[in-house]
């Protein structure tokens, strides 16, 4: 193995360890809040909303299933770079291939839908807005 080979692998182990850190970061903070929510939270009241409980959850649980997905990217990654296993690193390869193709789909079609999306995020600002100031009246 040279130089270049040896740089590289350890470029990609560095890199996949910082990568299943941050997956386990936040699947930790999305488990803390998810068992800890109402004392982190407990005065927060929502108009119209009794329970914010599911408000709460809906950013919670895709922070966990992303920790989740970075996790096993990074572990794949790591184990696939140490091991020099090409299985794995082909494995690696395709997930993350996906994800770079899923990336630009998503570039693409928020350019191409830029004009609703400022407008629908405008109009629930504006809704937003106009219910905090009815709460403080």
């Amino acid at each position: 193995m040279g130089c270049c080979d040896a740089l590289l692998k350890a470029i990609l182990i560095i890199t996949n360890v910082v990568v299943m850190l941050a997956g386990l970061l936040l699947l930790i903070v999305g488990g803390v809040f998810m068992a800890r929510k109402f004392d982190f939270f407990p005065d927060i009241e929502i108009d119209g909303v009794d329970d914010y409980s599911n408000n709460i959850n809906a950013v919670l649980i895709p922070i966990m299933v992303v920790g989740g997905i970075l996790l096993v990217f990074g572990l794949i990654g790591c184990l696939g770079a140490c091991t020099g296993k090409s299985g794995l690193l082909n494995i690696y390869f395709i997930m993350v291939l996906i994800v770079v193709i899923a990336e630009v789909a998503i570039i693409i079609v928020a350019v191409v839908k830029k004009n609703d999306f400022q407008d629908a995020t405008e109009e629930a600002a504006k809704g937003r807005v106009r219910g905090v100031q009815g709460c403080l009246r």
